[in-house]
C-alpha cells in the first residue's frame, strides 16, 4: 500500500469546510419518512444538507449528490474526520494544513472497533457482525487480517490495529 499521498481532488476548494458543530443532526429525508434506521450521517460541503450514508437503507446522501451534483459530503460519526468526494471517489482528511487521501474502509472500521470495545465487545467477531446500526465489522475484522497477509497495510495502520485491547492477526 502507498503511503498517504496529498489529496489531487479539485472539489475542495469549491465547498465550505467552515460549517459548524451538527449537533443532533438526523437524515432529513429518513425524518420525513418517520424512520430512524439510518446508520450514519453526512453533511453536504456546497449546501449543508444532512442525509443518510450508503450504509443506510435510505442512502440519501447519495441520492443528494445525484440530484445536485454537488461533490463532497463530511461525516458526522462522532469520533471520524474525513470528507469524501463523489467525483473522484476519494476520501481525505486535513493533516498539517493540506488535505491528505485517507483509507475511509480502515478508519471507519477503526472508529467503530474501537467503539465496540468500549461497549465491552471483543475484538473476534463474526464474520457477519454488524456494530451499531450496520457498519460490517466482521467484515472489516477479516479484511485487515487479509490485507495485512498480502501486505496491504501501511506500518501505521498494522500498528493502530495491533494496539487495539485484545487483537490478534491469527484467528
Amino acid at each position: 500500500m502507498l503511503p498517504r499521498m496529498a489529496a489531487t481532488c479539485e472539489h475542495i476548494d469549491d465547498v465550505r469546510t467552515d460549517w459548524a458543530p451538527a449537533g443532533d443532526a438526523v437524515c432529513e429525508e429518513c425524518e420525513t419518512e418517520g424512520r430512524t434506521d439510518w446508520v450514519s450521517l453526512r453533511r453536504c460541503l456546497s449546501c449543508g444538507h444532512v442525509g443518510c450514508c450508503d450504509s443506510s437503507p435510505g442512502t440519501h446522501a447519495t441520492a443528494h449528490h445525484r440530484n445536485t451534483q454537488h461533490p463532497m459530503v463530511e461525516t458526522l460519526q462522532p469520533g471520524q474526520d474525513w470528507v469524501w468526494c463523489y467525483f473522484d471517489e476519494m476520501t481525505m482528511r486535513p493533516i498539517d494544513g493540506r488535505w491528505v487521501e485517507v483509507d475511509l474502509f480502515f478508519e471507519a472500521g477503526l472508529a467503530y472497533m474501537r467503539d465496540h470495545l468500549a461497549d465491552g465487545g471483543e475484538t473476534t467477531v463474526a464474520a457477519d457482525f454488524t456494530h451499531g446500526k450496520g457498519f460490517p465489522l466482521g467484515r472489516w475484522v477479516a479484511d485487515m487480517r487479509r490485507r495485512r497477509a498480502e501486505n496491504e497495510l501501511t506500518a501505521a495502520q498494522r500498528d493502530q490495529i495491533a494496539a487495539l485491547p485484545g487483537w490478534r492477526w491469527d484467528v
